[in-house]
């Protein structure tokens, strides 16, 4: 499997998974998008809260750009950028949109168990 192959089953997984890990006890769901034709990966919060409000909106957006990995935005606590780095994309493959110098600064990150196979 090419690097490319890789990094799309990677991102499908994690963004498969985290959906599931963050909807769990929460009054709103936690949507994967996962487009791999286009190469885009999101996470979508849709639902109403319990004070009656609304909510809509993009947790979590990358984009598969060839080889390389730009994190449009990444609002969940537990970092998915962390845990895709974890479950084997490189450092150095990722950018973030919001970094004037798209340096990838570490978080720590919970990788599920689920996800070792696809990292080793």
């Amino acid at each position: 499997m090419d690097k490319v192959d890789r990094y799309r089953q990677i991102l499908q997984k994690v963004i498969e998974d985290s959906a599931t890990m963050l909807s769990q006890g929460n009054e709103v769901a936690i949507l994967p998008v996962c487009d791999s034709v286009h190469g885009q990966y999101l996470l979508i919060s849709l639902g109403w809260q319990k004070i009656g409000r609304h909510e809509h909106g993009i947790v979590f957006h990358a984009q598969l750009r060839g080889d390389r990995i730009l994190i449009e935005t990444d609002m969940v606590e537990e970092s998915i950028t962390g845990i895709l780095i974890e479950a084997g994309i490189a450092d150095s493959d990722i950018e973030l949109s919001w970094n004037r110098n798209r340096r990838l600064e570490s978080r720590p990150a919970v990788l599920p168990e689920n996800l070792e196979a696809i990292a080793a």
